[in-house]
């Protein structure tokens, strides 16, 4: 049998990166000793830095839906970045609150049964890491974009007479259409909505990186079920030694298959309220950006912002939603990686052993967001269909207004 050491992996790499970009944000705390010099300082820096980034473009922004109110245009420009922000002041809330239970989250990755034991298991995992680093990136980048966007809107989609316009809706307690509190706003409109976006992003692409975790770890187990015997070398003098070797080895990989469970458990239960929550106002927030698109010239740089903001929300949840899929698919087939182990001459023990982790697994393991809407690309698809019967009923009551 090969050594794990051969194949060593740390796991952790999944939501490294995730982990550094919420460290820098202040949204969640490193693992400082408890009073010490750099916990007080960290957490000077995140209330400075969360209260002036976050708490007051939030209470900015619904200043502006309460001044809008009863005007359907200001009232869907307002809403769609504002609830995008109180989902992710709840998701704030949950890394502040289980700070401990995230960092033993993280920590546990390294599990000694989670890591991988041949050449496949370990290109799976290795694999699987770099596409979660990648998956970040690339949103980060697509927010950077996306808010480059609407920094130069302004500029770009004059209206005539109006002038030069603030890039997103606001309440300012001053007159943003004279120099300089128009720079001050637009400096800081910039920067709140980038940083709130990468921060948000960072939160959102953690989550996607613990389901991976679960999605690959199902994808180890159902190699480990594969090849359960082709690790011994048959040898007839050896036969009741070998037999306790290969039934060992199953008893190894339901462990394996009760540790996913309790990971996957505790993924939901720390994050079941985020995700609920993104979901029931995604809905909503590409509802209402379909609805501003519908008001902009198709060829004018916010409408081309708008659409980059409306593709970034939905890849977030469909992120969520498609490796949800893939726990339900490689869950699903780890019956048919049991049956296939080569049982037929094993000893009673192990075939009823097997036969017992079989029944089990006969009931697939799906990750639900608050017990209701499970992560599939089935409820992905839900989403879309709703933001557009939605986004159809406002036009509609939009258009009989403005006959």
């Amino acid at each position: 049998m090969s050594g794990s050491a051969n194949f060593e992996l740390d796991l952790r790499e999944f939501v490294t990166l995730n982990i550094k970009c919420i460290h820098f944000f202040g949204y969640f705390s490193p693992e400082f000793a408890e009073n010490s010099k750099k916990r007080i300082l960290f957490r000077i820096y995140a209330t400075v830095f969360v209260g002036f980034a976050f708490v007051l473009s939030l209470l900015s922004q619904i200043a502006n839906m309460i001044d809008a109110f009863g005007d359907m245009e200001k009232m869907t420009e307002a809403s769609f970045l504002l609830f995008t922000n109180i989902v992710q002041c709840l998701k704030l809330y949950c890394f502040m609150k289980y700070g401990a239970r995230v960092w033993r989250l993280v920590h546990s990755l390294n599990r000694k049964i989670f890591k991988p034991r041949n050449a496949t298991q370990y290109d799976v995992l290795k694999r699987d890491i770099g596409r979660s680093k990648i998956i970040t990136k690339l949103f980060l980048l697509a927010c950077t974009i996306t808010y480059a966007s609407w920094c130069v809107s302004p500029f770009l989609d004059k209206k005539g007479e109006n002038g030069v316009r603030l890039p997103l809706s606001g309440w300012y307690p001053f007159s943003t259409k004279e120099t300089p509190a128009f720079e001050l706003a637009y400096a800081y409109q910039i920067f709140t909505t980038w940083v709130g976006g990468l921060g948000d992003i960072s939160m959102d692409t953690f989550m996607s990186g613990a389901i991976m975790v679960i999605s690959a770890e199902l994808s180890v187990l159902n190699n480990a079920l594969e090849t359960l015997k082709q690790r011994f070398v048959d040898d007839p003098q050896k036969i009741r030694e070998e037999e306790k070797l290969v039934n060992k080895e199953l008893v190894r990989c339901v462990i394996h298959y009760k540790n996913i469970i309790g990971f996957a458990n505790e993924v939901t239960y720390l994050f079941t309220d985020c995700i609920t929550a993104q979901f029931l106002v995604g809905v909503i927030i590409v509802c209402m950006s379909m609805f501003q698109m519908s008001l902009v010239p198709v060829m004018s740089f916010r409408f081309f912002a708008m659409m980059l903001y409306q593709i970034c929300v939905l890849m977030e949840m469909f992120l969520w939603c498609y490796y949800g899929n893939e726990v339900i698919l490689k869950s699903d087939l780890l019956t048919q990686s049991a049956y296939m182990c080569e049982w037929v001459d094993n000893s009673k023990e192990f075939k009823q052993n097997l036969l017992y982790f079989m029944t089990r697994t006969q009931f697939n393991l799906q990750l639900y967001a608050s017990g209701y809407f499970a992560l599939s690309l089935q409820t992905f698809k839900a989403i879309i269909k709703s933001s557009w019967s939605y986004f159809a009923v406002l036009n509609q009551v939009h258009d009989q207004k403005m006959a």
